[in-house]
């Protein structure tokens, strides 16, 4: 008794869910893990029969059927679809358990989450290095958008911990940052950590609309306000903010003329329509964003002082992903688990090509690793689950070759020579680093290549290219 207690402790701390059948198809045995991927009790489930499940209509194919019918191991994948509706991929594998007659007696049947083996298999990379530190925490993201908030690095949790404070007020709210960096996610994180969470956040991007029509979007119009107004007029955006936020991005291309209406707007909480009489009275937090120094603007005329000082009540900066490196391993693993969902794809990264995203400058942000991740999985082999290359060119351009002054003699004394003044030890190491790059680059053709032939990792060989400007 103590050997199958042992055992069935044993089977019910494993990740994969696992049941077995008798002959007939009754459900005999399942564990833990198995219970809570299908959302039922364990007396739910010893109740079923296998060969009844398709015509009820709960599965649509059973691999323990298939392996029942043709007395073999069988492997499928499948999506499957839990009671609560939330969706996964996985793969089932059906082993028969012969009598000694070669009857099928028993079936054994173990099903895998791939997205939750996918994350393993993230993990296992990371650490195949010995020299590797702890890898970052790459459990499943609860966030379903495919721009989630990641703050890993000590400039970005400090920049949440500050955020998530300021929603709890009123406040408007100023974000600055470069094209890409996330301006819009930080403001989304900020209206759903706020007390207006459940109302709606109204966004519009200034830089979209044409100046004529602005104005009408912004504030709205009456009946016959102006020429092909609706007949039944328009609210603005202003004004479908009531109760919630108004999330302005790209500010600093509000026309002159907006900007003090717009002003008005925000020291009174008072909105009219284009061809109103009265002013209503709005409900609403304002949150701003721009990417571009709106001193600088003020300076060139371009956007009024007394608009500026009264939306930067509380700035917040979101700094470029160079200079959050401990966010880009974990934005690129994010964004993976969202297009492997959305192209029905298991995929991972290896470790150099992590060590290549990590290292890369990435004047595009987040935005720019984002598309990087989904071309990289689109274009990968489908009979690989690694993802093990990133193609040369993807990652920005070439840089271009240097000028022919540059080049030095190849051996030491030579080198000296040409420039004594400048000669050093580590100048001349340099050297001939990159001429042994170079070399390999050209003999090679592409970093992975290169990197196999001087027995390196392919991200090194990266960094010396862009080092060199080969």
């Amino acid at each position: 008794m103590e050997d199958l207690y042992l055992l069935a402790e044993i089977f019910d701390n494993i990740n994969e869910g696992i049941y077995i059948l008798n002959r007939q198809g009754d459900y005999i045995y399942c564990n833990n893990s198995f219970v809570k991927m299908v959302g039922a009790t364990r007396e739910d489930v010893l109740a079923l029969n296998a060969f009844r499940l398709i015509p009820e209509g709960q599965v649509s194919v059973s691999v323990a059927v298939m392996a029942f019918e043709q007395k073999k191991k069988l492997s499928i994948v499948n999506n499957v679809v839990t009671p609560k509706g939330y969706r996964y991929r996985q793969m089932a594998t059906a082993t028969p358990i012969f009598d000694s007659a070669g009857e099928v007696e028993y079936m054994l049947v173990e099903m895998v989450r791939l997205d939750l083996f996918k994350k393993r298999y993230q993990q296992a990379l990371l650490l195949e290095d010995e020299h590797s530190v702890e890898p970052p925490d790459l459990s499943p993201a609860t966030d379903e958008r495919p721009d989630g908030f990641i703050a890993e690095s000590a400039a970005m949790k400090a920049l949440t911990q500050t955020a998530a404070q300021v929603a709890q007020t009123d406040s408007t709210v100023l974000i600055t940052g470069e094209t890409g960096t996330g301006k819009e996610v930080l403001a989304d994180f900020i209206h759903r950590s706020s007390r207006r969470a459940d109302r709606p956040m109204v966004e519009i991007n200034c830089a979209a609309l044409p100046e004529n029509l602005l104005e009408a979007e912004l504030f709205g119009y009456e009946r016959g306000a102006f020429t092909g107004a609706l007949n039944a007029g328009k609210p603005g955006l202003v004004e479908s903010a009531n109760g919630g936020t108004l999330f302005l991005d790209e500010i600093n291309s509000l026309p002159l003329a907006l900007q003090g209406k717009l002003l008005r707007v925000l020291e009174t909480h008072k909105s009219k329509r284009l061809g109103a009489v009265k002013e209503e009275e709005i409900d609403f937090r304002l949150l701003a964003a721009t990417n571009q120094d709106l001193k600088a603007c003020m300076i060139h005329g371009t956007f009024r002082a007394d608009l500026y000082y009264r939306l930067n009540v509380i700035p917040l900066e979101i700094p470029p992903l160079r200079q959050r490196r401990a966010d880009i391993i974990p934005l690129s693993t994010f964004f993976l688990d969202y297009f492997c969902k959305k192209y029905s794809r298991t995929k991972v990264f290896t470790r150099p090509v992590l060590e290549q995203l990590e290292h890369y400058d990435w004047p595009g942000n987040v935005r720019e690793l984002k598309n990087v991740v989904e071309r990289l999985l689109v274009t990968s082999s489908l009979g690989s689950m690694e993802i093990y290359q990133i193609p040369d060119q993807l990652l920005g351009e070439t840089p271009p070759t240097p000028a022919a002054s540059e080049v030095y003699p190849a051996d030491w004394e030579s080198f000296y020579r040409y420039d004594p003044e400048r000669f050093s030890l580590k100048g001349y190491m340099d050297f001939c680093e990159r001429q042994v790059v170079a070399d390999a680059l050209k003999r090679c053709g592409s970093s992975y290549k290169a990197a196999a032939l001087l027995k390196t990792d392919q991200s090194t060989i990266v960094r010396k290219r862009q080092k060199y400007h080969l």
